[in-house]
């Protein structure tokens, strides 16, 4: 996180930030158990299992991001080591289906401000956000603007869009 510039002391708590550590499924009450089953089985339609029985996001930053009324929509995940991964590893992980919320967007709602910053991941917004650029939010990707970000700029009256993609083919 700090080769990345994400180190100041109220990103962790104002975004909620986590950390796929492998435990999950430790800390679930067993899948023989009705409860445990039922736990697992719910977490496994919502992504944060595989079929496998494995996390996710294991290894990965974990940052939930909400939709207007609060709750979560997606979750994003960025593994923390690119190194020893098996090849063929997404580094940027959602979970399955349609992307729902913005990122930072509660912050960009009580600032009010009329120009934005969108960056290409979260982890890049985050990045941005610690060092004071606090008009900042995230696509999904370079094809993961969505209707609720078309709203949020609605909302806010947005006059300026700065695009802050990364410096490659993609980007």
């Amino acid at each position: 996180l700090g080769k990345r510039g994400v180190d100041h002391p109220e990103a962790i708590g104002t975004f909620r930030i986590g950390y796929a550590n492998r435990t999950l499924g430790y800390r679930l009450g067993h899948s023989q158990t009705k409860a445990g089953g039922t736990l697992r089985a719910r977490l496994q339609s919502l992504g944060f299992v595989r079929a496998s029985g494995h996390e996710h996001f294991t290894g990965s930053l974990v940052v939930p991001i909400f939709t207007g009324d609060g709750a979560v929509g997606e979750v994003y995940g960025r593994k923390i080591a690119e190194h020893g991964l098996r090849a063929g590893t997404p580094t940027h992980l959602y979970l399955p289906g349609p992307h729902a919320g913005v990122f930072n967007a509660a912050g960009l709602i009580e600032s009010g401000v009329d120009e934005l910053v969108v960056c290409e991941s979260v982890i890049d917004a985050l990045s941005l956000w610690c060092n004071g650029f606090r008009h900042v939010t995230a696509a999904y990707g370079t094809s993961g603007w969505t209707p609720d970000h078309d709203g949020l700029v609605d909302r806010l009256g947005v006059k300026r869009v700065l695009v802050a993609f990364d410096a490659d083919e993609a980007g």
